[in-house]
């Protein structure tokens, strides 16, 4: 480090930091950072996560019944391929939705998308680092380094430092956790969505006395990481077809989709609408107590709206609200109505199950008492 004395206005002598090799380096580091998580930042939201083709299918015909028919995009899912509700598209290896780059976090942009994380968080906390110690240095050595507090000498300014510091700690940390959690996915070489599929596959295994073996792990940590992160900023593959380890094929994993979706399907419960929802306004609903459901359609949950005698298959349950399928005459592609299921949320007090469901989960009940006797 190369210190100078210098005469500053109260003709005081301190070290004029911001002159020396070592303040050079340093904020050759900070720009550094803050270009690089810029550049990926920017190549996430214009290279993109890589759509399947519209009306795509199969080159083998009997490919079809192993795969998932979307009826948004009126075509065939690949594998680890998911429909998105706000692109409207279906996302090659889709992880997530990201709001912040304002499209999905898939097959083409993954990469970037880690390289982003690590270098916003490493950057942030660097800079906070930065802070707090020139924040200790005016605190306890004002006299000694008195060229920085000459240029933070008013309260305003030390409390903008302050804060800014707590800023860059606290985006480091919750970038730092994401990119942890990225990490711990990408040595499984899974997503996000494929984390939770795996979990409920094993789960199914369980209670048929078989063994899910997930047909994308490629081997060591290594080997499943540099599938996505490498020199070349992109994936390996082009999103269609991947390697698969043996006794799997490329339609293992969407045959046991297929087999949860079914299974969903079956533990579907009937409910009939017995009062109007609508997502657009805050709808005003009375039972025992006069309630306001205000739902903002900015929200990431999707919500459905409902009217009296509507039939609703529900799949989720939470305390106040349903998740549940309609089925509503939409328009497709070619500008003709056809019947689609419909998805969302809607208030748990605006429908009542149907008297049928409830004697079949009697009857269940019943029967795996028998079966536990």
């Amino acid at each position: 480090w190369y210190q100078r004395r210098v005469r500053v206005p109260n003709g005081k002598a301190s070290w004029q930091h911001h002159m020396t090799m070592g303040s050079f380096i340093n904020m050759t580091a900070f720009l550094c950072f803050a270009v690089l998580t810029s550049y990926h930042f920017l190549a996430c939201m214009i290279h993109g996560p890589g759509f399947v083709k519209s009306n795509w299918k199969p080159e083998a015909k009997e490919a079809e019944s192993k795969l998932q028919f979307c009826q948004e995009c009126e075509g065939y899912k690949c594998p680890r391929s998911h429909h998105c509700r706000k692109c409207k598209r279906c996302v090659k290896k889709m992880d997530h939705h990201c709001p912040w780059i304002n499209a999905c976090v898939g097959h083409k942009n993954h990469a970037h998308f880690i390289r982003f994380l690590f270098y916003a968080s490493t950057g942030c906390f660097y800079g906070g680092t930065n802070l707090a110690a020139t924040i200790v240095k005016i605190v306890f050595y004002g006299n000694r380094y008195f060229i920085i507090a000459y240029y933070f000498n008013s309260l305003p300014k030390f409390v903008i430092m302050v804060f800014s510091c707590g800023i860059a700690y606290g985006v480091s940390l919750a970038v730092g956790f994401l990119l942890v959690m990225q990490i711990r996915d990408l040595c499984k070489n899974t997503t996000s969505i494929e984390s939770w599929i795996i979990r409920k596959a094993e789960w199914r295994h369980s209670h048929l006395g078989t063994k899910f073996t997930y047909p994308y792990n490629v081997g060591s940590r290594w080997k499943n990481f540099t599938q996505v992160v490498n020199m070349t900023n992109f994936a390996k593959g082009d999103g269609y077809s991947w390697v698969v380890v043996p006794g799997t094929d490329q339609y293992t994993f969407t045959e046991e989709q297929i087999q949860q979706k079914l299974l969903k399907r079956q533990r579907m419960v009937e409910h009939v609408i017995t009062q109007p929802y609508n997502t657009r306004w805050c709808s005003y609903l009375t039972l025992a107590n006069p309630l306001l459901f205000c739902v903002c359609n900015g929200l990431d949950e999707q919500y459905l709206s409902v009217q009296k005698a509507d039939k609703v298959l529900v799949s989720r349950w939470r305390k106040r609200w349903l998740y549940g399928c309609a089925k509503r005459k939409l328009k497709n592609k070619k500008g003709t109505l056809v019947e689609k299921e419909v998805g969302g949320w809607f208030p748990r007090m605006c429908a009542m199950e149907t008297v049928e469901q409830s004697q079949k989960k009697e009857d269940q009940k019943k029967e795996e008492k028998k079966k536990d006797q």
